[in-house]
């Protein structure tokens, strides 16, 4: 078992401000590093990460006055990375006027073993997970014909 196994989870709580999106993204890509994670699931880690956090950020507290609060959470199980972004703002909803290209969960698809997303009534948790063994699959990574590994969302 390797160091980054027996580390305790990350968990980070930050304002909801663009500030806070480097802070989250260096924080797990330091998380997935000791644990050993290769230099292509560092970059993925990152992204997903960036555009997790950059959602919180844009959409999550539209109407309300506050910034709010993004938490991040990672932890090890075995090979597989879990990254879990939470915030308690309004749940997903279609958004006429948004400031970016709507390519978000496209991409944190395209880079992770598996991505869900949830909301409770009260919470938004985006689940995104890497597989940093020898096999790493990620969703963008099915052969042709082939559907991607599990994606619920």
């Amino acid at each position: 078992m390797t160091a980054a196994q027996e580390a305790a989870p990350l968990r980070l709580e930050l304002p909801a401000v663009a500030d806070s999106v480097p802070e989250a993204r260096s924080a797990a890509v330091a998380f997935a590093r000791a644990a050993g994670a290769s230099e292509r699931a560092l970059a993925d880690v990152a992204l997903a990460v960036s555009e997790a956090a950059t959602n919180v950020v844009l959409h999550a507290y539209r109407d309300r006055a506050d910034a709010g609060t993004l938490t991040l959470e990672a932890q090890l199980r075995e090979a597989l990375l879990e990254i879990v972004v939470t915030d308690a703002g309004g749940g997903l909803e279609p958004r006429t006027d948004s400031p970016g290209l709507g390519m978000g969960l496209a991409l944190m698809a395209a880079v992770a073993t598996s991505l869900q997303i949830d909301h409770d009534g009260t919470h938004t948790r985006v689940h995104v997970t890497f597989d940093l063994s020898e096999r790493g699959e990620r969703l963008g990574d099915a052969p042709a014909g082939e559907p991607p590994a599990d994606m619920t969302a």
